[in-house]
C-alpha cells in the first residue's frame, strides 16, 4: 500500500514545479497529463515525460501520473509515455463504467511488460466525477484486481450535478458513497481537487468521512494536510492488538475472540473476528505506509 495522506498535482509543462517536486513533503507527486491546454502542450508533456519520472522517483518520492479518461482517445499515449518502473500508480480521469478500469488494466499490463515489469506494478486510481461514475463505483472496484484507492473530483462532481455556489450536502451524499464502496472494497478514498478558499474546509470535511488524503495543488499545503490525515495513534495501536490476536486465534483453530484495549482505569474489549482482522488489516497498512514515506527526507 502507498501513502496517500497528500498528493501534490503539477502540471506536466510546468518544468519549474517539476525540479521542486524532488524534495517535496507530499506522500506522492502527481503529474497531471489529463488536463493540457492544447494538443501542443499534451505532446510536449509526453516528450519529456519519461526523464521527469525517473528523476523524481529517484529521490525517494513516488510518482503518480493522472492520465485522460478512456473516452478522451488519448489514454494509450498517455500510458505509453509514463509507464515505466519509477511510475507507482495512475489517476484514471473520467472513470465512469468498469469497461473503463478493464480498458486501463490491459494497456497498462502491455506497457508493463514492455518495460520487463510485474504486471500489476504500476495500480489504479479511479477519478470520480459524474453521476454516471459514482452509481458504477461498486462495479468499477470489482472490474480489476489493481485498484489503489478511490478519487473524486468535487469540482468536476458540482458541475454534473449543476449545483449552485457554495458547499451543498449532495457533496457529503457524495463522500458517504464512496466511503462506503471503498470500505467494502477495502480501499482507502482521496479528495481530488483540494485547493482555493474552501479547500481545508472540503479536506476536513472528506476527513470526517475518513478518507485517507487529499490532492493538493501547493508545496506549501503539504504538511498541514500530511498532520490532518495523520493515522491515529489510538486506532493503530488498536488494529495492531487485534490483529495479533487474530493470529493467536487462527494458530488455535478458532474464528473469534477478544481483545482488552486500554488500562485498567478504562479498559474495554475489542471484538476479533474475520471483519475486524479486514479493517484492521487497512489501518495498518496505511499507518505502515505513512511511515516508510516518513524516512524518506532530504
Amino acid at each position: 500500500m502507498l501513502a496517500l495522506r497528500s498528493l501534490l498535482v503539477i502540471a506536466g509543462t510546468d518544468s519549474d514545479a517539476m525540479a521542486e517536486a524532488r524534495r517535496s513533503a507530499a506522500d506522492a507527486v502527481v503529474l497531471d497529463l489529463a488536463s493540457p491546454v492544447s494538443r501542443a502542450d499534451r505532446i510536449g508533456e509526453r516528450a519529456i515525460l519519461a526523464e521527469v519520472i525517473d528523476a523524481i522517483g529517484g529521490a525517494g518520492r513516488p510518482v503518480f501520473a493522472r492520465v485522460s479518461s478512456t473516452s478522451s482517445g488519448e489514454l494509450q499515449a498517455d500510458l505509453e509515455g509514463a509507464v515505466r518502473p519509477a511510475l507507482a500508480a495512475i489517476v484514471l480521469a473520467g472513470t465512469e463504467a468498469p469497461q473503463d478500469a478493464r480498458d486501463a488494466d490491459v494497456l497498462l499490463r502491455k506497457y508493463e511488460l514492455r518495460h520487463d515489469m510485474t504486471p500489476g506494478a504500476v495500480r489504479l486510481i479511479p477519478e470520480i466525477d459524474s453521476a454516471a461514475g459514482l452509481q458504477a463505483l461498486p462495479a468499477i472496484l470489482e472490474a480489476v484486481d489493481r485498484h489503489e484507492a478511490v478519487a473524486i473530483n468535487p469540482a468536476r462532481m458540482h458541475r454534473d450535478l449543476r449545483l449552485g455556489h457554495g458547499l451543498h450536502d449532495a457533496h457529503d451524499h457524495t463522500m458517504a458513497m464512496v466511503a462506503i464502496a471503498a470500505r467494502a472494497a477495502e480501499l482507502p478514498w482521496l479528495l481530488g481537487s483540494f485547493g482555493g478558499d474552501r479547500g481545508f474546509i472540503e479536506a476536513t470535511r472528506a476527513h470526517e468521512f475518513g478518507a485517507a488524503g487529499a490532492t493538493i495543488h501547493s508545496e506549501a499545503s503539504a504538511r498541514g494536510v500530511n498532520s490532518l490525515f495523520a493515522p491515529d495513534a489510538t486506532e493503530v495501536a488498536v488494529a495492531r492488538a487485534v490483529l495479533r490476536e487474530w493470529e493467536r486465534l487462527r494458530a488455535d483453530g478458532e474464528s473469534s475472540g477478544t481483545v482488552l484495549i486500554g488500562n485498567e482505569a478504562s479498559p474495554r474489549l475489542e471484538p476479533v473476528d474475520r471483519r475486524a482482522m479486514r479493517a484492521a488489516r487497512l489501518v495498518v497498512a496505511q499507518a505502515d505506509a505513512v511511515a516508510a514515506r516518513e524516512q524518506v527526507r532530504d
